[in-house]
């Protein structure tokens, strides 16, 4: 569901404190994290934690069981396509993979005692001595460098693009932060800070240009009414595709 992905804070006092439950749904048992809010529908997520299913504050068990009921296939479905996909975790090594706006990088230790990005056709990115005295690098050290490349292109590109949307939008320049958010690619204050999620910068750039998009267009409506999609769709009128591919990714 697209609007988990740029939701925005709720207060403490609204949140209950989460429970795990569990239903059965085609003789199969499944758990899920009960979370009550203060909202009007109740909403279902299922990401690599499982299923977690968000109700109004005062709804009984059995209408939250009624809907699980009804979308049964859904939550199995998408439970078992989770099951099916691969974690893939960094390996933090030379001549490991890396996305830069959707192209690989691969980590190359040269014999000069450099730690360099490397593009596709060679083109050498970020340099980074290596001290003699260090025999081998470890994990810890790659990750290092690996992260701040990361931080250094994503502030560098979504600055630009950041700046690109403002104008479209006829705002004003918005401050920007990186996050590292783990269910969110953006979001957007009403003080006008606009925070991107640095994992973005790994994306293919219209992937990155939709975010933008999204969350630029928030300094207009604070919302997710039909006039802030008309707002979306002046500039940026493939956001439907763009929705799509992130859900894929997830």
């Amino acid at each position: 569901m697209m609007d988990n992905l740029f939701r925005f804070p709720t207060s403490r006092s609204k949140i209950q404190k989460n429970e795990a439950r569990s239903v059965k749904l085609a003789d199969r048992i499944i758990a899920y994290t009960l979370v009550r809010r203060n909202r009007k529908t109740v909403g279902l997520r299922i990401n690599r934690e499982g299923l977690t299913v968000s109700v109004p504050l005062q709804a009984t068990l059995s209408s939250i069981e009624r809907v699980l009921h009804n979308k049964a296939g859904w939550v199995i479905g998408n439970l078992d396509a989770w099951k099916e996909k691969r974690i893939i975790q960094p390996e933090w090594c030379p001549n490991s993979t890396f996305w830069l706006l959707g192209d690989p990088y691969r980590l190359a230790l040269t014999g000069l005692d450099k730690l360099q990005m490397v593009s596709q056709d060679n083109k050498v990115d970020q340099v980074q001595e290596i001290p003699s005295s260090l025999a081998v690098l470890t994990s810890c050290q790659i990750e290092k460098f690996v992260m701040a490349w990361y931080r250094k292109q994503a502030m560098a590109h979504m600055s630009e693009r950041v700046a690109l949307y403002a104008d479209k939008l006829g705002v004003p320049l918005p401050r920007l932060r990186l996050s590292s958010a783990r269910t969110r690619w953006g979001s957007c204050s009403s003080h006008g800070t606009v925070c991107l999620n640095w994992r973005l910068i790994q994306l293919a750039i219209p992937l990155v240009d939709y975010v933008v998009a999204h969350e630029l267009s928030h300094l207009i409506e604070m919302n997710h009414s039909s006039a802030f999609w008309k707002v979306v769709e002046s500039i940026y009128p493939d956001y439907r595709q763009a929705q799509v591919e992130l859900k894929k990714i997830g």
